[in-house]
């Protein structure tokens, strides 16, 4: 995508501080709170998968690797499928120009929501060491950043393996056929198994954003948004509720 306006880049970097605040600071402290004081109480549950013991080092990365994927899959897919999901999670497609700033557009309250949906539950799978699950986490950073790259380059079949920028880029796209489409980050499979894989055509540069239009140009507006968006869906559903 040619001549992005410099104002969607520099709006992805100044909301880089509140991105941080949800992945370096909420979510954490989340984490320990939550799977810290279930693994106290319940130690059982956790690691029911030893993946240090029986899994050797060169394929432990790819079953945990394929497991978080199926995780994130099905919340990713609920996010945009249930109503009182999609208001945290629209402002990262509010994005018109698809780069790899774009990356940072995630609303603060998304990584904390995923300490429920996808950390706990795979730490009650795995047995995972502190070691393990930085370096980990320090990769997907960067896949994520890889996926949101603004480049139109043939991967060709191994876009049915590989989730490819022009893979992801389906996914933001406006167009009515590529709504709510390739939701995997980084195995397309899923998406092939589950019927929501559209395969991109080459040299096929689909617009970004919100099918509606819509636009969000200011950080406080960028936070508020959902809050706002649930407070007018309780509104309405409490009006329903008294008719």
């Amino acid at each position: 995508q040619r001549n992005q306006p410099f104002r969607d880049i520099r709006f992805n970097v100044l909301y880089l501080p509140f991105y941080v605040i949800g992945t370096a600071l909420l979510a954490p402290a989340l984490t320990a709170l939550v799977v810290g004081q279930l693994r106290a109480h319940y130690p059982q549950i956790f690691g029911l998968i030893p993946v240090n013991s029986y899994v050797v080092e060169a394929w432990r990365w790819l079953v945990y690797l394929l497991i978080f994927d199926f995780a994130y899959y099905w919340f990713h897919r609920a996010q945009h499928v249930f109503g009182w999901l999609w208001p945290q999670h629209k402002l990262h497609h509010s994005d018109q120009s698809l780069n790899v700033t774009t990356s940072l557009r995630h609303h603060w309250l998304e990584e904390p929501l995923r300490v429920f949906s996808m950390t706990l539950p795979m730490a009650i799978l795995f047995d995972l060491t502190p070691t393990f699950s930085a370096g980990l986490a320090f990769g997907l950073s960067f896949w994520g950043f890889f996926i949101h790259t603004n480049l139109n380059l043939n991967f060709g079949p191994f876009n049915r393996i590989l989730c490819t920028p022009q893979v992801h880029r389906i996914h933001h796209s406006v167009r009515g056929e590529h709504q709510d489409r390739n939701f995997a980050a980084i195995f397309p499979v899923y998406d092939i198994l589950f019927g929501t894989y559209v395969a991109p055509r080459r040299g096929d540069v689909p617009e970004t954003g919100l099918s509606s239009g819509e636009r969000t140009v200011g950080i406080w507006e960028a936070n508020a948004q959902p809050f706002a968006e649930w407070r007018r869906m309780l509104r309405k559903e409490t009006r329903a509720g008294a008719g």
